[in-house]
Order: C-alpha cells, then structure tokens, then sequence
C-alpha cells in the first residue's frame, strides 16, 4: 500500500500526473473503458497506462482486459480502498482549502 495517513487524508500519490483527475472519473462510474479516461483527461496512451499501473500497484485500481469484437480493450474502476482514498482525500484538499480561504 502508499503512505496514505488515516489522519490526515492526505495521500501523496494522488499529487503526481493525471491520478487524482483519474481516481475522480472513476469514482461515480462502474467501469470506464481505457480510451473514455485519455479522452476525458486530455492526455497520451502511456501516460494512462503509467499511471493506471501506479495505482493498480497501490491496490486503488482494477484493472480488466478483454476486446470488443476483435478490438483489444482495457477498463479501470476504482477498488473499495481506492474509493476510500480518493474520498479521504479530496475530503483533505477542502479542509485546506478552507484553511487558506480563512486566512
């Protein structure tokens, strides 16, 4: 697993690339299909498949392969724990937003 602190909410592994863009497209939804998360995030087939791979590794993202006919497809959806983080997290990122703001 990552550093996540329960404490906090923080998780570091969401502040590097696309990842926190990612785990928040998959949070609402049951699986998204490889290309719908590039075109969504606006960025290049290896950066979602660095990625992808970074959080699959954290246990944040299931992965499955499988094809559409005789296409090759990918989807992504987050595990429980991946849930978990991504909402402890953004939960972090509004509790230091409104840190700042009340300054």
């Amino acid at each position: 697993m990552t550093g996540h602190d329960q404490a906090e909410g923080r998780e570091p592994i969401f502040e590097t690339g696309p990842r926190l863009a990612l785990c928040a497209l998959l949070q609402g939804a049951e699986w998204v299909d490889f290309a719908t998360a590039r075109d969504m995030l606006g960025v290049s087939d290896s950066a979602i498949s660095k990625h992808s791979r970074t959080l699959e590794e954290a246990g944040y993202l299931e992965v499955r392969k499988g094809s559409v006919g005789r296409k090759p497809r990918t989807w992504f959806r987050l595990t429980p724990s991946g849930q978990d983080a991504i909402r402890g997290h953004l939960d972090w990122l509004g509790r230091l937003r409104h840190a700042l703001d009340s300054n």
